[in-house]
């Protein structure tokens, strides 16, 4: 072999090394990958805290205080603690079924699938909203519409279309993920028709044990214009050992 045909192998070689890294470097990140990073960082294995509610409509507002607590993507349950009024209502889910209940009634309803897109507690959330029902690596087919600098974030810009049989509530939802860690920035949710009905933002990151996590959650409502829902952090504990019989019916109506 000759010395020119080596070092022109040589060459070959060391670019062909240069060109898959720039490759990896450059590569589109995985869709469905990214959404289930953003729910570690938004559920993680399990977590237990205590969030404000801050409703404001025109012509009334409302707050509560609210606990919460959940684990994997099967298990969720919430109690009121403020105010006085309704503090001891009770929210559990369980894989698919959400059950309500109301102490001063004394009673638990089931509530139905055709009403999980009904206001949580009255807020600009809905049921599913709260209590996570919907599992988006699961329940969405999702894609990467661009890259966007969103909030002083850089950003991926997602478009997520539930899957036919899926559980779901929305029409299409459109997502803005950090591009360090897929926390997310903000969401857009679309009802069946395709109409734009909400707009959830995320901000004031803090970090809680080795996570960092929004901490404020803004969502406007499109279609009330002078509405909006408001829940801030002010709790968390995340990957926390929980037991299952705290996700039972005879917890949910056991209060005080």
């Amino acid at each position: 072999m000759s010395k020119t045909h080596f070092r022109g192998l040589i060459i070959l070689f060391f670019l062909s090394v240069f060109l898959l890294n720039v490759s990896s470097v450059f590569a589109t990140p995985d869709p469905k990958k990214m959404l289930e990073e953003m729910d570690q960082v938004i559920r993680g294995n399990s977590h237990k805290m205590t969030v404000l509610f801050d409703i404001k409509t025109k012509r009334w507002s409302r707050n509560y205080k609210i606990n919460v607590w959940m684990k994997g993507v099967d298990y969720a349950f919430a109690r009121v603690l403020e105010p006085p009024k309704t503090a001891g209502q009770g929210f559990l889910r369980f894989k698919t079924r959400l059950w309500q209940y109301l102490p001063s009634a004394e009673r638990t309803i089931l509530i139905p699938p055709s009403l999980m897109l009904d206001d949580f507690l009255g807020s600009d959330f809905s049921n599913d909203d709260f209590v996570k029902l919907s599992y988006f690596p699961r329940d969405y087919e999702s894609k990467i519409l661009g890259e966007e600098e969103m909030d002083s974030f850089k950003t991926y810009r997602l478009e997520l279309l539930p899957h036919a049989d899926a559980p779901v509530t929305y029409g299409k939802l459109e997502l803005w993920l950090r591009k360090s860690d897929s926390a997310p920035v903000r969401w857009d949710f679309y009802n069946e028709k395709m109409e734009p009905i909400r707009t959830l933002h995320y901000s004031e990151f803090k970090t809680f044990g080795k996570k960092e996590v929004p901490t404020v959650w803004k969502m406007e409502n499109l279609k009330e214009k002078d509405r909006k829902t408001t829940v801030t952090m002010i709790s968390a504990e995340y990957d926390v050992s929980i037991e299952d019989d705290l996700f039972s019916h005879k917890n949910l109506e056991k209060y005080p």
